[in-house]
């Protein structure tokens, strides 16, 4: 049987720096790929012709708005949104705890910025069982001081006040909904 490479390029999400591969056999010969992020679910045009011909190396940045090509508008970002930071805030503790459903009373801290939920035995930092969940579906990241819920592209959605959600802004003691079950985040200060 032979053995088929498969040449993986990698490359980062210019909003969450995410790392995000690009199948070298479908980018080979293109000065250009759209780019999708997994994480956060933003799209990015990126360059992929190499500074220098001779190299192997390619550097990929961010296209300047006026040489994308067109198509849907994007508002504009904050230079803060461009620069955050994937921090736990000083002084506070984050918990996520399961309200309702099948692993009600489950409760776990964040002691890293970002963590993914997902269906028990699918790789998730917090796994649930729950049937209903996907494998990877959703995480809570914490970036500079503010928390997001982001939807990781879950088959049956991420509901905020029963509104699917694909990534929003959630304070303390918001709940939110995935398959049958009901989860809270708690911010507490330590002063």
């Amino acid at each position: 049987m032979p053995i088929v490479l498969k040449l993986v390029m990698r490359v980062r999400c210019l909003h969450c720096a995410a790392q995000v591969e690009l199948d070298d056999r479908r980018v080979k010969g293109r000065k250009m790929a759209q780019i999708r992020c997994w994480m956060c679910a933003q799209s990015s045009v990126v360059d992929l012709v190499p500074p220098d011909l001779k190299s192997s190396t390619i550097a990929t940045d961010a296209l300047a708005p006026q040489d994308r090509p067109s198509a849907a508008t994007r508002l504009e970002q904050s230079d803060s949104a461009r620069v955050a930071t994937l921090d736990l805030p000083p002084g506070k503790s984050i918990a996520i705890s399961v309200v309702a459903g099948p692993s009600q009373g489950l409760e776990r801290g964040l002691t890293m910025p970002l963590v993914t939920i997902g269906r028990l035995r699918g790789g998730a930092d917090f796994e649930l069982d729950d049937q209903m969940i996907s494998r990877l579906h959703c995480a809570v990241e914490v970036k500079n001081d503010a928390v997001y819920l982001r939807d990781l592209r879950s088959t049956n959605g991420t509901y905020v006040a029963d509104k699917r959600v694909l990534a929003t802004q959630i304070d303390d003691a918001t709940e939110f909904r995935i398959g049958t079950s009901t989860l809270r985040v708690s911010i507490r200060s330590h002063q």
